[in-house]
């Protein structure tokens, strides 16, 4: 993909912020796990014939029945990930039940009989406490392994970037030399990827004439806003120190990286600008707008922006924060009070666990999901 890089391309951009789109394109996200959710799992039963503390008979196998507790721990990444052992691991790596999407499971089988609920309990929470207590440490370990991963494609890719460089530059000076016209590069699209992802557009309940992003692609899109945003945050200090608007452009670029090139910057859409816009077949599929944190009052005034460029038509939104304040879960806090508190709040779904979504309604009155991304660029 680097090779493919054009000299406008190159020019346009740094190569650290090039070198960070690349490496948080190919490597996977950091996982985040969510707090476990319990489940009631009916009853099982299960063959006790080993059990010395069970009375068998002969050598017909007794069985038992036992009360079953399903504990969820959700997570964000591919499943596959979690079959990867990481290089510091011990002899006893977490065991589970279940490995779904977006999820791992284990169970609690449990006996009442002669037992006080107390005890139950007790014993319960403990089971669970032993088991997410190794399941974080096992994450944790796979995290350092995926940053340093990060890290590695970071350098990998100054480099093959900074090779890039150089064969454009000495080819465009041997033309030179040579009284050559080079012309001017072509639209090839800031990253050209082997193959893009496809954006399959859905028809609104409300509205079959209305074509809108699905919710999976929007949360496709939230997690390459994350993975941009993270790396930003992780990199050197000269781009987390980048303006608004070279900001804007890293996670421009990235969206295009995916899908296309079919994200623009500085787009007119109804009262004014938008900074980041995605469009396919002259409709607008999502909206987002970037600012630094100056406050709540002036955070406001962000999301009444945001609102305000947006049509009828418009569904799905982001409002990319950055901050360099000192305490950055203050900010973060101060962000959630000041959304809720907005006058055209409505309510946060449940359905998006990993991200901050948030329902408005838009000066169309139409109802318009909003998430919102904070990141911490402080020095």
């Amino acid at each position: 993909e680097i090779s493919g890089l054009s000299s406008e391309e190159l020019q346009s951009n740094s190569t650290d912020s090039l070198a960070l789109i690349f490496a948080a394109k190919h490597t996977p996200s950091q996982i985040e796990l969510q707090d476990p959710v319990k489940e009631d799992g009916g009853e099982v039963e299960k063959d006790v014939s080993d059990r010395q503390d069970i009375p068998s008979f002969g050598s017909v196998p007794t069985y038992v029945t036992y009360h079953r507790l399903k504990v969820k721990i959700p997570f964000n990444v591919d499943k596959e990930i979690f079959r990867h052992r990481p290089s510091s691991h011990d002899l006893n790596p977490p065991l589970y039940d279940e490995l779904n999407r977006g999820e791992v499971v284990y169970y609690i089988d449990y006996r009442t009989e002669n037992r006080e609920p107390e005890e139950i309990k007790e014993e319960i929470e403990g089971d669970i406490r032993q088991w997410t207590e190794k399941v974080e440490k096992y994450v944790g370990n796979l995290n350092n392994d995926i940053e340093s991963m990060q890290e590695k494609f970071r350098k990998d890719a100054r480099k093959a970037i900074e090779r890039r460089r150089d064969n454009i530059e000495t080819k465009q000076q041997v033309m030179d030399d040579l009284g050559v016209e080079t012309g001017t590069p072509g639209d090839q699209g800031y990253v050209v990827p082997e193959k893009k992802r496809d954006i399959q557009i859905t028809a609104s309940e409300s509205d079959s004439t209305s074509e809108i992003l699905p919710e999976q692609t929007f949360v496709e899109i939230l997690d390459i806003i994350d993975d941009l945003g993270l790396n930003i945050e992780r990199s050197v200090e000269r781009v987390r120190d980048l303006d608004e608007e070279s900001l804007r452009d890293i996670f421009l670029i990235g969206i295009n990286s995916h899908y296309a090139g079919l994200a623009t910057g500085e787009t007119f859409n109804r009262t004014g600008k938008t900074d980041i816009l995605l469009r396919y077949d002259n409709k607008n599929l999502f909206v987002a707008e970037c600012k630094f944190w100056k406050g709540q009052s002036q955070y406001k005034d962000a999301i009444d922006q945001l609102l305000d460029n947006l049509t009828v038509r418009d569904t799905q939104a982001s409002l990319l924060i950055f901050s360099k304040n000192h305490s950055y879960s203050q900010m973060q806090e101060r962000v959630r009070e000041a959304t809720k508190d907005h006058k055209k709040y409505e309510a946060q779904p449940s359905e998006f666990a990993d991200h901050d979504v948030y329902r408005f309604q838009n000066n169309s009155e139409t109802t318009v999901k909003v998430a919102v991304k904070t990141f911490d660029l402080h020095s």
